[in-house]
Protein backbone atom coordinates (compact mmCIF):
# COMPACT_ATOMS: atom_id res chain seq x y z
CA UNK A 1 0.00 0.00 0.00
CA UNK A 2 1.32 3.60 -1.14
CA UNK A 3 1.31 5.87 1.93
CA UNK A 4 1.72 9.42 1.48
CA UNK A 5 4.91 11.07 3.14
CA UNK A 6 4.95 14.39 5.32
CA UNK A 7 8.41 15.08 5.98
CA UNK A 8 7.48 17.05 8.74
CA UNK A 9 5.59 14.17 10.84
CA UNK A 10 7.00 11.02 11.81
CA UNK A 11 6.99 8.47 9.12
CA UNK A 12 3.67 6.57 8.45
CA UNK A 13 5.45 3.02 9.24
CA UNK A 14 5.78 4.56 12.56
CA UNK A 15 1.66 4.58 13.21
CA UNK A 16 1.76 0.58 11.73
CA UNK A 17 4.13 -0.11 14.03
CA UNK A 18 2.18 1.44 16.53
CA UNK A 19 -1.27 0.03 15.97
CA UNK A 20 0.61 -3.65 16.01
CA UNK A 21 2.01 -3.07 19.30
CA UNK A 22 -0.86 -1.72 20.88
CA UNK A 23 -2.52 -5.33 19.81
CA UNK A 24 -0.77 -7.06 22.87
CA UNK A 25 -0.09 -3.72 24.64
CA UNK A 26 -3.42 -2.36 26.60
CA UNK A 27 -1.38 0.77 28.34
CA UNK A 28 -0.25 2.12 24.18
CA UNK A 29 -3.75 0.73 23.03
CA UNK A 30 -5.46 3.16 26.22
CA UNK A 31 -2.72 6.00 25.41
CA UNK A 32 -3.42 5.41 21.46
CA UNK A 33 -7.44 6.13 22.11
CA UNK A 34 -7.45 8.74 24.29
CA UNK A 35 -4.61 11.07 22.84
CA UNK A 36 -4.56 10.55 18.98
CA UNK A 37 -7.76 12.67 17.48
CA UNK A 38 -8.33 11.99 14.05
CA UNK A 39 -7.16 15.54 11.99
CA UNK A 40 -3.45 13.58 13.30
CA UNK A 41 -3.32 11.37 11.00
CA UNK A 42 -2.64 11.15 7.15
CA UNK A 43 -5.32 9.98 5.40
CA UNK A 44 -8.96 8.85 5.54
CA UNK A 45 -7.92 5.52 5.61
CA UNK A 46 -5.76 5.88 8.82
CA UNK A 47 -9.03 7.49 9.66
CA UNK A 48 -11.63 5.58 9.11
CA UNK A 49 -9.25 2.25 10.79
CA UNK A 50 -8.62 4.52 14.15
CA UNK A 51 -11.94 5.62 14.55
CA UNK A 52 -12.89 1.42 14.39
CA UNK A 53 -10.26 0.28 16.97
CA UNK A 54 -11.12 3.59 19.28
CA UNK A 55 -15.14 2.40 19.18
CA UNK A 56 -14.13 -1.08 20.49
CA UNK A 57 -11.61 -0.10 22.93
CA UNK A 58 -14.38 1.69 24.35
CA UNK A 59 -16.67 -1.43 24.08
CA UNK A 60 -14.62 -3.97 25.11
CA UNK A 61 -11.58 -2.29 26.09
CA UNK A 62 -9.20 -4.66 23.47
CA UNK A 63 -7.85 -4.81 19.86
CA UNK A 64 -10.33 -6.46 17.19
CA UNK A 65 -8.72 -9.80 15.52
CA UNK A 66 -7.25 -9.04 12.38
CA UNK A 67 -9.77 -11.13 10.45
CA UNK A 68 -12.52 -9.26 12.25
CA UNK A 69 -11.23 -6.05 10.94
CA UNK A 70 -10.49 -7.33 7.37
CA UNK A 71 -14.32 -8.43 7.41
CA UNK A 72 -15.65 -5.52 8.99
CA UNK A 73 -13.28 -3.54 5.94
CA UNK A 74 -13.99 -6.22 3.27
CA UNK A 75 -15.43 -3.75 0.79
CA UNK A 76 -13.49 -0.47 1.53
CA UNK A 77 -9.73 -1.43 -0.49
CA UNK A 78 -7.75 1.54 0.94
CA UNK A 79 -8.22 0.51 4.73
CA UNK A 80 -8.14 -3.18 3.96
CA UNK A 81 -4.24 -2.44 2.52
CA UNK A 82 -3.68 -0.40 5.27
CA UNK A 83 -4.86 -3.37 7.97
CA UNK A 84 -2.41 -6.03 5.83
CA UNK A 85 0.40 -3.29 6.34
CA UNK A 86 -0.24 -2.81 9.79
CA UNK A 87 -0.46 -6.59 10.56
CA UNK A 88 2.96 -7.11 8.68
CA UNK A 89 4.85 -4.15 11.15
CA UNK A 90 7.37 -4.82 13.97
CA UNK A 91 6.03 -4.36 17.72
CA UNK A 92 7.61 -1.95 19.89
CA UNK A 93 8.51 -1.96 23.62
CA UNK A 94 5.74 -0.04 25.74
CA UNK A 95 8.15 2.69 26.46
CA UNK A 96 9.63 3.61 23.04
CA UNK A 97 6.20 3.45 21.17
CA UNK A 98 4.79 5.67 24.43
CA UNK A 99 7.69 8.31 23.81
CA UNK A 100 7.38 8.41 20.02
CA UNK A 101 3.69 8.80 20.41
CA UNK A 102 4.24 11.25 22.62
CA UNK A 103 6.80 12.82 20.22
CA UNK A 104 4.12 12.27 17.24
CA UNK A 105 1.51 13.90 19.12
CA UNK A 106 3.77 16.95 20.06
CA UNK A 107 4.92 17.73 16.39
CA UNK A 108 0.70 17.83 15.30
CA UNK A 109 0.09 20.06 17.78
CA UNK A 110 2.97 22.17 16.77
CA UNK A 111 2.12 22.58 13.55
CA UNK A 112 -1.67 22.67 14.06
CA UNK A 113 -0.43 25.83 16.72
CA UNK A 114 1.83 27.36 14.72
CA UNK A 115 -0.40 27.66 11.53
CA UNK A 116 -3.34 29.32 14.14
CA UNK A 117 -0.83 31.97 15.12
CA UNK A 118 0.59 32.83 11.84
CA UNK A 119 -3.64 33.24 10.98
CA UNK A 120 -4.22 35.10 14.84
CA UNK A 121 -1.50 37.53 13.27
CA UNK A 122 -2.40 38.33 10.16
CA UNK A 123 -5.64 38.93 11.44
CA UNK A 124 -5.00 40.75 14.91
CA UNK A 125 -1.52 41.52 15.27
CA UNK A 126 1.67 39.76 17.24
CA UNK A 127 -0.17 39.72 20.86
CA UNK A 128 -2.80 37.00 19.83
CA UNK A 129 -0.14 35.14 17.83
CA UNK A 130 2.10 34.71 21.22
CA UNK A 131 -0.50 34.12 23.05
CA UNK A 132 -1.67 30.87 21.41
CA UNK A 133 2.31 30.09 20.94
CA UNK A 134 2.56 30.21 24.82
CA UNK A 135 -1.03 28.36 24.90
CA UNK A 136 1.10 25.58 23.03
CA UNK A 137 4.34 25.76 25.03
CA UNK A 138 2.57 24.99 28.72
CA UNK A 139 0.44 22.33 26.66
CA UNK A 140 3.82 21.02 26.04
CA UNK A 141 5.48 21.43 29.41
CA UNK A 142 2.68 19.21 31.16
CA UNK A 143 2.13 16.60 28.38
CA UNK A 144 3.55 13.40 28.97
CA UNK A 145 3.48 9.38 27.95
CA UNK A 146 6.00 8.37 29.31
CA UNK A 147 5.23 5.69 32.24
CA UNK A 148 5.63 6.93 35.13
CA UNK A 149 8.25 5.75 37.40
CA UNK A 150 6.35 4.09 40.16
CA UNK A 151 3.10 1.37 39.21
CA UNK A 152 0.05 2.14 40.25
CA UNK A 153 -1.08 -1.66 41.11
CA UNK A 154 -4.62 -0.24 41.69
CA UNK A 155 -4.79 1.89 38.46
CA UNK A 156 -3.35 -0.26 36.23
CA UNK A 157 -5.52 -3.72 37.36
CA UNK A 158 -7.69 -3.57 34.68
CA UNK A 159 -5.14 -2.81 31.83
CA UNK A 160 -2.53 -5.08 32.70
CA UNK A 161 -5.25 -8.11 33.13
CA UNK A 162 -6.00 -7.46 29.53
CA UNK A 163 -2.74 -6.90 28.01
CA UNK A 164 -1.53 -10.36 29.59
CA UNK A 165 -4.57 -12.29 28.35
CA UNK A 166 -4.30 -10.91 24.45
CA UNK A 167 -0.29 -11.55 24.88
CA UNK A 168 -1.72 -15.37 26.04
CA UNK A 169 -3.66 -16.22 23.82
CA UNK A 170 -1.84 -14.79 21.24
CA UNK A 171 0.99 -16.81 21.95
CA UNK A 172 -1.17 -20.27 22.85
CA UNK A 173 -3.10 -19.79 19.17
CA UNK A 174 -0.17 -20.93 18.08
CA UNK A 175 0.41 -25.18 17.26
CA UNK A 176 3.24 -26.37 19.25
CA UNK A 177 6.41 -26.60 17.06
CA UNK A 178 8.31 -29.61 18.70
CA UNK A 179 8.99 -33.01 16.33
CA UNK A 180 11.83 -33.52 14.59
CA UNK A 181 9.38 -36.95 13.03
CA UNK A 182 12.24 -38.58 13.96
CA UNK A 183 11.80 -40.94 17.07
CA UNK A 184 15.13 -40.54 18.73
CA UNK A 185 15.55 -36.94 17.90
CA UNK A 186 12.30 -36.04 19.26
CA UNK A 187 12.73 -37.89 22.48
CA UNK A 188 16.12 -36.14 23.17
CA UNK A 189 14.28 -32.85 22.10
CA UNK A 190 11.85 -33.87 24.60
CA UNK A 191 9.18 -31.27 23.30
CA UNK A 192 11.08 -28.60 24.00
CA UNK A 193 9.72 -25.21 21.23
CA UNK A 194 11.43 -25.08 17.74
CA UNK A 195 10.05 -21.93 17.11
CA UNK A 196 12.80 -19.53 16.65
CA UNK A 197 15.30 -22.12 16.12
CA UNK A 198 17.48 -22.93 12.95
CA UNK A 199 18.16 -26.50 12.29
CA UNK A 200 20.54 -27.88 9.80
CA UNK A 201 20.79 -31.29 8.42
CA UNK A 202 24.96 -31.86 6.65
CA UNK A 203 24.74 -34.57 4.83
CA UNK A 204 27.26 -34.96 1.33
CA UNK A 205 25.44 -35.52 -2.74
CA UNK A 206 23.03 -38.27 -2.84
CA UNK A 207 22.26 -39.64 0.84
CA UNK A 208 18.99 -37.82 1.91
CA UNK A 209 19.20 -34.26 2.65
CA UNK A 210 16.73 -33.18 0.37
CA UNK A 211 14.34 -36.51 1.63
CA UNK A 212 14.78 -35.08 5.37
CA UNK A 213 13.83 -31.91 4.30
CA UNK A 214 10.52 -32.86 2.64
CA UNK A 215 9.82 -35.35 5.53
CA UNK A 216 10.05 -33.15 7.80
CA UNK A 217 7.78 -30.88 6.01
CA UNK A 218 5.46 -33.28 5.72
CA UNK A 219 5.17 -34.29 8.80
CA UNK A 220 4.76 -31.00 10.12
CA UNK A 221 1.88 -30.29 7.84
CA UNK A 222 0.04 -33.52 7.61
CA UNK A 223 0.45 -35.18 11.05
CA UNK A 224 0.14 -31.92 13.20
CA UNK A 225 -1.61 -29.28 10.87
CA UNK A 226 1.36 -26.87 10.97
CA UNK A 227 2.07 -24.18 8.05
CA UNK A 228 4.81 -24.98 6.02
CA UNK A 229 6.84 -23.46 3.50
CA UNK A 230 9.54 -25.16 1.43
CA UNK A 231 11.98 -22.86 -0.21
CA UNK A 232 13.53 -25.05 -3.44
CA UNK A 233 16.61 -23.50 -4.29
CA UNK A 234 18.31 -26.61 -6.48
CA UNK A 235 15.50 -28.16 -8.83
CA UNK A 236 12.32 -27.11 -10.53
CA UNK A 237 8.39 -26.63 -8.49
CA UNK A 238 7.16 -29.95 -10.26
CA UNK A 239 10.01 -32.23 -9.27
CA UNK A 240 9.57 -30.92 -5.59
CA UNK A 241 5.90 -30.88 -5.59
CA UNK A 242 5.90 -34.87 -7.22
CA UNK A 243 8.26 -35.87 -4.40
CA UNK A 244 5.58 -34.37 -1.70
CA UNK A 245 2.55 -35.59 -3.14
CA UNK A 246 4.33 -39.28 -3.51
CA UNK A 247 5.79 -38.90 0.06
CA UNK A 248 1.92 -38.06 1.05
CA UNK A 249 0.32 -40.96 -0.42
CA UNK A 250 3.46 -43.66 0.37
CA UNK A 251 4.36 -44.24 -3.10
CA UNK A 252 7.63 -43.46 -5.44
CA UNK A 253 7.42 -40.56 -7.55
CA UNK A 254 7.75 -42.20 -11.00
CA UNK A 255 4.33 -43.95 -10.14
CA UNK A 256 2.77 -40.41 -9.27
CA UNK A 257 4.48 -38.69 -12.51
CA UNK A 258 3.33 -40.82 -14.36
CA UNK A 259 0.00 -41.08 -13.09
CA UNK A 260 0.51 -45.48 -12.21
CA UNK A 261 -1.72 -45.35 -9.21
CA UNK A 262 -4.88 -46.59 -8.27
CA UNK A 263 -7.51 -43.88 -8.60
CA UNK A 264 -9.32 -45.36 -5.80
CA UNK A 265 -6.05 -44.83 -3.29
CA UNK A 266 -6.12 -41.44 -5.06
CA UNK A 267 -9.66 -40.13 -4.40
CA UNK A 268 -9.09 -41.75 -0.54
CA UNK A 269 -6.72 -39.58 -0.17
CA UNK A 270 -8.24 -36.36 -1.66
CA UNK A 271 -10.69 -37.40 1.30
CA UNK A 272 -8.43 -37.59 4.50
CA UNK A 273 -6.07 -33.95 2.76
CA UNK A 274 -9.73 -32.49 3.48
CA UNK A 275 -9.00 -32.79 7.47
CA UNK A 276 -5.49 -31.43 7.21
CA UNK A 277 -5.77 -28.07 8.82
CA UNK A 278 -2.34 -26.62 7.95
CA UNK A 279 -0.66 -25.29 4.08
CA UNK A 280 2.52 -27.00 2.46
CA UNK A 281 3.48 -24.76 0.04
CA UNK A 282 6.49 -24.75 -2.53
CA UNK A 283 8.43 -21.76 -3.46
CA UNK A 284 11.15 -22.57 -6.14
CA UNK A 285 14.13 -21.01 -7.54
CA UNK A 286 15.26 -23.26 -10.54
CA UNK A 287 17.68 -20.88 -12.10
CA UNK A 288 20.99 -21.82 -11.55
CA UNK A 289 23.60 -19.36 -9.84
CA UNK A 290 19.75 -16.96 -9.35
CA UNK A 291 21.52 -15.28 -6.52
CA UNK A 292 18.45 -15.85 -3.70
CA UNK A 293 19.11 -14.05 -0.53
CA UNK A 294 17.94 -14.14 2.38
CA UNK A 295 15.77 -11.17 2.20
CA UNK A 296 14.12 -13.04 -0.77
CA UNK A 297 13.07 -15.46 1.70
CA UNK A 298 11.63 -12.89 4.27
CA UNK A 299 9.58 -11.47 1.32
CA UNK A 300 8.45 -15.09 0.75
CA UNK A 301 7.17 -15.38 4.36
CA UNK A 302 5.46 -12.24 4.09
CA UNK A 303 3.60 -13.02 0.92
CA UNK A 304 2.39 -16.57 2.78
CA UNK A 305 1.35 -14.63 5.38
CA UNK A 306 -0.55 -12.50 3.29
CA UNK A 307 -1.91 -14.52 0.80
CA UNK A 308 -3.67 -16.96 3.32
CA UNK A 309 -4.32 -14.27 6.14
CA UNK A 310 -2.56 -16.58 8.47
CA UNK A 311 1.38 -17.04 9.88
CA UNK A 312 3.70 -20.01 8.71
CA UNK A 313 4.70 -22.35 11.36
CA UNK A 314 7.78 -23.87 9.77
CA UNK A 315 10.18 -22.90 6.82
CA UNK A 316 12.39 -25.12 5.06
CA UNK A 317 15.58 -23.96 3.15
CA UNK A 318 16.82 -26.45 0.28
CA UNK A 319 19.43 -25.84 0.61
CA UNK A 320 21.66 -23.53 2.91
CA UNK A 321 24.34 -23.41 0.78
CA UNK A 322 22.68 -21.91 -2.59
CA UNK A 323 21.62 -19.18 -0.22
CA UNK A 324 23.17 -15.44 -0.31
CA UNK A 325 23.15 -12.70 2.32
CA UNK A 326 21.73 -9.78 1.66
CA UNK A 327 24.53 -7.57 0.94
CA UNK A 328 25.87 -10.09 -2.08
CA UNK A 329 24.82 -7.50 -5.03
CA UNK A 330 26.63 -4.85 -3.27
CA UNK A 331 29.47 -6.70 -2.83
CA UNK A 332 29.35 -10.27 -5.28
CA UNK A 333 33.00 -10.53 -4.83
CA UNK A 334 32.83 -11.09 -0.86
CA UNK A 335 34.84 -14.36 0.42
CA UNK A 336 32.63 -17.58 0.60
CA UNK A 337 33.00 -18.39 3.77
CA UNK A 338 31.93 -15.05 5.19
CA UNK A 339 29.11 -15.30 2.83
CA UNK A 340 28.08 -18.51 4.22
CA UNK A 341 28.26 -17.21 7.88
CA UNK A 342 26.46 -14.51 7.52
CA UNK A 343 23.36 -16.24 5.33
CA UNK A 344 23.36 -18.58 8.71
CA UNK A 345 23.06 -15.31 10.79
CA UNK A 346 20.70 -14.06 8.74
CA UNK A 347 18.01 -16.90 9.12
CA UNK A 348 18.85 -17.06 12.53
CA UNK A 349 17.24 -13.29 12.82
CA UNK A 350 14.59 -14.12 10.43
CA UNK A 351 13.48 -17.78 12.13
CA UNK A 352 13.54 -15.33 15.74
CA UNK A 353 12.27 -12.05 13.92
CA UNK A 354 9.10 -14.44 12.25
CA UNK A 355 8.68 -17.25 15.13
CA UNK A 356 9.04 -19.89 13.07
CA UNK A 357 11.28 -23.25 12.90
CA UNK A 358 13.44 -22.61 9.65
CA UNK A 359 14.96 -26.10 8.60
CA UNK A 360 17.56 -25.89 6.47
CA UNK A 361 19.84 -28.66 4.49
CA UNK A 362 23.97 -28.27 3.97
CA UNK A 363 26.17 -29.88 1.57
CA UNK A 364 29.38 -31.62 3.59
CA UNK A 365 32.96 -30.54 2.04
CA UNK A 366 34.14 -34.63 2.11
CA UNK A 367 32.35 -36.23 -0.60
CA UNK A 368 35.29 -39.25 -0.53
CA UNK A 369 33.53 -42.22 -0.57
CA UNK A 370 35.89 -44.18 1.80
CA UNK A 371 36.06 -41.67 4.06
CA UNK A 372 32.08 -42.44 3.83
CA UNK A 373 32.39 -46.06 3.95
CA UNK A 374 35.02 -46.17 7.41
CA UNK A 375 31.75 -46.17 9.81
CA UNK A 376 33.66 -45.04 12.53
CA UNK A 377 33.44 -41.32 10.92
CA UNK A 378 30.99 -38.93 11.30
CA UNK A 379 30.80 -35.35 9.80
CA UNK A 380 30.83 -32.74 12.10
CA UNK A 381 30.92 -29.01 11.63
CA UNK A 382 34.32 -29.10 10.76
CA UNK A 383 33.02 -30.80 7.73
CA UNK A 384 31.07 -27.68 6.62
CA UNK A 385 33.17 -25.04 4.44
CA UNK A 386 32.85 -22.97 7.43
CA UNK A 387 33.62 -24.63 10.49
CA UNK A 388 32.33 -22.97 13.58
CA UNK A 389 31.79 -19.78 11.90
CA UNK A 390 28.59 -21.59 10.24
CA UNK A 391 27.63 -23.79 13.28
CA UNK A 392 27.69 -20.66 15.73
CA UNK A 393 24.04 -19.12 15.15
CA UNK A 394 22.32 -22.77 14.31
CA UNK A 395 20.72 -24.39 17.30
CA UNK A 396 21.12 -28.19 15.90
CA UNK A 397 23.55 -29.29 13.69
CA UNK A 398 22.41 -32.88 12.28
CA UNK A 399 24.44 -34.99 10.21
CA UNK A 400 23.27 -38.12 7.80
CA UNK A 401 26.40 -40.77 7.39
CA UNK A 402 26.07 -43.45 5.18
CA UNK A 403 28.79 -46.12 4.66
CA UNK A 404 28.07 -48.19 0.60
CA UNK A 405 27.24 -50.88 3.12
CA UNK A 406 24.24 -48.88 4.69
CA UNK A 407 23.51 -47.53 1.00
CA UNK A 408 22.50 -51.14 -0.03
CA UNK A 409 20.60 -51.93 3.17
CA UNK A 410 18.72 -48.44 3.40
CA UNK A 411 19.96 -47.67 6.27
CA UNK A 412 22.29 -44.27 8.21
CA UNK A 413 23.85 -43.15 10.89
CA UNK A 414 22.54 -39.86 12.46
CA UNK A 415 24.51 -37.92 14.55
CA UNK A 416 23.83 -34.94 16.66
CA UNK A 417 27.12 -32.79 16.00
CA UNK A 418 25.57 -29.34 17.77
CA UNK A 419 22.35 -28.96 19.55
CA UNK A 420 21.88 -26.01 21.75
CA UNK A 421 19.83 -27.31 24.20
CA UNK A 422 19.67 -31.02 24.54
CA UNK A 423 22.52 -33.48 25.31
CA UNK A 424 24.18 -34.52 21.55
CA UNK A 425 24.34 -38.33 22.39
CA UNK A 426 26.01 -41.34 20.49
CA UNK A 427 24.61 -41.15 16.85
CA UNK A 428 21.77 -44.11 15.82
CA UNK A 429 21.03 -45.71 13.44
CA UNK A 430 17.71 -45.04 11.22
CA UNK A 431 15.99 -47.34 8.31
CA UNK A 432 14.90 -45.43 4.94
CA UNK A 433 12.88 -46.27 2.57
CA UNK A 434 13.01 -43.64 -0.20
CA UNK A 435 11.16 -46.27 -2.78
CA UNK A 436 7.85 -44.81 -1.50
CA UNK A 437 9.45 -41.20 -0.85
CA UNK A 438 9.98 -41.90 3.66
CA UNK A 439 12.89 -40.34 4.70
CA UNK A 440 12.34 -42.39 8.01
CA UNK A 441 11.05 -46.16 8.50
CA UNK A 442 9.79 -46.59 11.58
CA UNK A 443 8.97 -50.47 11.70
CA UNK A 444 12.42 -51.53 10.20
CA UNK A 445 14.16 -48.98 12.27
CA UNK A 446 12.99 -50.32 15.68
CA UNK A 447 13.86 -53.67 13.95
CA UNK A 448 17.46 -53.01 13.36
CA UNK A 449 18.19 -51.09 16.52
CA UNK A 450 16.58 -54.43 18.31
CA UNK A 451 19.12 -56.47 16.15
CA UNK A 452 21.45 -54.15 17.03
Amino acid sequence: MAIKKDPQLLTDDFLLDLYQTSREDNYVLKALAENIELNYLPDKYFQEFHKHIVDRYRKTGSFPAFSSLLQTFKSNNGVRALVEDISNANKLNTKEALLQLEDYIRQVRFQKAFSEAGDAYNKDGSKLAVNKMMDFADWSSRFSLAPPDFVDVIEQFGERFRSNKNKFNDTNKMRPVTRFYIDELDRRNNGRNLRGQLTCFLAPTGVGKSHIARWVGKCACQVDGLNVLHIQLEGSEEEAFNAYAASIINCSTFSYETGNIDEGKVKSMEEELKAVTGKLCIKSYPKFDAHITTSDIRRCIMSFNDRYDTKLDVVIVDSIDLLDDVAVKSNPRKEERIKRINVANDLKDLATDENVWVVGTYQSTIESKEWFDDESKLLTAYNTAEAKGLSRPLTHLISLNQSSREAKEHTMRIHVAKSRFFATGDAFRIATDYEHEAFYDRVRTMNINKVN
